[in-house]
């Protein structure tokens, strides 16, 4: 009888010592599981708050940018204004001024040329790569600077003018030109001789022909008539000023 009692208290020591683990495991668990959330919802929060001020810099750049296209387009009206004044050194400045305009791709420009469309490729993926039938940023530049060599005066690339400051540059899956960005298909307008521009992308080993290699859709059109829009940014020197000795000898005359 004491033997079965005793078993009995055993067995029940037992059970409650199996149920405390039981409950000190399940609390280790909930516990653990508190903090991994505790610390994912601090991780969202720090990224929230990070694109937040993220976003919130892009607004004031892009209000900052606004507002010195506003100031320098009143200051062109300025000059322009003043050479309109019909005196026939106001005419020359007139002519200068507009021939500077154009010449730094502030006004827009009409003329012949040609169109250039590339898409990306539609063909079967056999590399491995998606990135091998997808247009990059070097394949953008390849297409430039063959029009630059052949001639062109005016381009743009989906309706962005393009300047000696603009970078063209990959950017994930994007393709970012004056600051914004693009994908495909990507369209260039380029006025120049319609027949010098055509041959230099479509002669053989060419830009068109290496682009086709990888199926990577190049459509080259003459035209007699093509828009190249101005461009719409602001170029700001910080660091770069007019060399001081160029001024003096302009103040002082040629040098002999």
């Amino acid at each position: 009888m004491e033997r079965t009692e005793r078993r009995k208290k055993n067995w029940g020591e037992l059970a409650i010592g199996g149920v405390c683990v039981l409950l000190g495991i399940l609390l280790s668990v909930q516990l653990r599981s508190v903090k991994v959330n505790s610390a994912a919802d601090a991780t969202s929060a720090g990224r929230l708050e990070t694109l937040q001020q993220l976003y919130n810099e892009t607004v004031d750049s892009l209000e900052t940018t606004k507002a010195q296209l506003e100031q320098v387009q009143s200051e062109l009206q300025t000059y322009r204004d003043a050479a309109a004044s019909g005196s026939s050194e106001s005419e020359a400045l007139r002519a200068e001024v507009d021939k500077l305009e154009m010449e730094a791709g502030l006004v827009e420009v009409v003329g012949p040329g040609v169109m250039v469309s590339l898409q990306d490729s539609s063909a079967a993926n056999v590399t491995g790569d998606e990135a091998d039938y997808l247009i990059h940023d070097n394949d953008l530049l390849s297409v430039l600077n063959e029009l630059r060599d052949a001639g062109a005066e005016a381009i743009s690339l989906n309706g962005e003018r393009i300047m000696s400051t603009t970078e063209i540059r990959c950017a994930g899956s994007v393709v970012i030109v004056n600051g914004r960005r693009y994908t495909a298909p990507f369209v260039f307008n380029a006025i120049g001789d319609p027949n010098t521009l055509y041959s230099a992308l479509t002669m053989r080993n060419g830009v068109v022909d290496v682009l086709g290699q990888w199926k990577i859709e190049v459509k080259v059109t003459p035209s007699e008539m093509l828009t190249v829009p101005a461009y719409n940014g602001v170029i700001d020197f910080q660091y770069a000023k007019p060399s001081t000795a160029q001024s003096e000898d302009t103040e002082g005359g040629a040098v002999g």
